[in-house]
């Protein structure tokens, strides 16, 4: 396997799990977008902290 393909396939799933993560952020009631920053730019680690922290609270609506 060529290094040119390794490359594009771990950057395809580095942009997967953080697409995915902010899927899973929604459920547990936080922002999709912050967390998909967060695991884009941090990876492994930002998606770790997903997982730990508990879930939050939802806000009353008026």
């Amino acid at each position: 396997m060529q290094i040119e393909y390794v490359y594009s396939f771990a950057s395809a799933l580095w942009l997967t799990v953080a697409i995915l993560a902010g899927g899973y952020a929604r459920t547990r009631n936080r922002s999709a977008w912050i967390w998909f920053l967060l695991v884009f730019f941090f990876g492994p680690i930002g998606a770790f902290l997903l997982v730990v922290f508990p879930v939050a609270e939802q806000k009353p609506t008026s």
